[in-house]
């Protein structure tokens, strides 16, 4: 019975970088369709423009949330494809405790350098967007929603989509582990299209800190959760600003 089963089972092989890109170009393609679609209806429900509701809180959760599902399955396609596993291919499984632990004290040593550059360049050290988004979901009563949108769905999607599926792919191409850090990292920070070019540069940093410790641990459960960690911290830091120094 083993033997018959090991004779249909078809055995895992990973795409190449060529074929990673390809499939990598798919999902991120159709997340952000789904986006437009999704936003242009949910504007038609507040009888507004996506452009006058780019910051308002339900609505960035709604688009956030609603359009997840997208790039998830296309990635999930590709790996399927491929005769693979999921949880497998995309590194979906809980970091060894050493790598939490880096994990950790990168963030604790890369958010307050990233704040202290903000400061010292003279840019407010929470992005206006975000303190127009914790704003609008306090006044909305929406909080717990763009909180799912935050810690949760944006974290899943773009590290399995960009440090799940795209890193791992294009690293054994000729640009190398290094190249592929710097490619996924610039084009993951180009979609922040939200933020001010400074800021953008920083999330560029933060994708290459990403990038190496999901290739180091192996691990793209680690980024998820180091990334929600990020966009928790990003709208602690706008509630205080709000709240106790407006």
């Amino acid at each position: 019975m083993n033997e018959v089963r090991a004779a249909t089972e078809r055995p895992c092989r990973a795409w190449g970088p060529a074929a990673s890109l390809a499939w990598g170009f798919v999902a991120v393609a159709a997340w952000l369709a789904a986006q437009i679609a999704l936003g242009d209806t949910i504007a038609g429900w507040f009888e507004a423009d996506g452009a006058q509701l780019a910051s308002y809180a339900p609505f960035v959760a709604i688009v956030t949330i609603g359009s997840a599902v997208v790039p998830l399955v296309v990635v999930a396609a590709a790996v399927w494809s491929a005769g693979c596993s999921v949880v497998d291919y995309l590194g979906l499984r809980l970091p060894a405790g050493q790598y939490l632990l880096l994990g950790l004290l990168a963030l604790a040593v890369v958010l307050p350098l990233v704040d202290f550059l903000s400061w010292f360049a003279g840019y407010p050290v929470t992005p206006p967007f975000v303190v127009d988004l914790y704003t609008t979901a306090r006044e909305s009563g929406a909080l717990l929603l763009v909180l799912v949108a935050l810690v949760v769905a944006a974290p899943l999607v773009e590290e399995v989509v960009f440090r799940g599926f795209l890193l791992p792919g294009l690293a054994p191409s000729a640009i190398g582990a290094s190249g592929a850090l710097v490619l996924t990292s610039g084009i993951w920070a180009l979609l922040h299209a939200q933020y001010q070019p400074f800021y953008l540069i920083q999330i560029m940093v933060l994708g290459v800190v990403f990038g190496w410790l999901r290739l180091r641990s192996g691990s793209t459960a680690l980024t998820i959760i180091l990334h929600g960690i990020l966009n928790f911290a990003a709208m602690v830091q706008a509630a205080v600003l709000v709240e106790w120094m407006a």
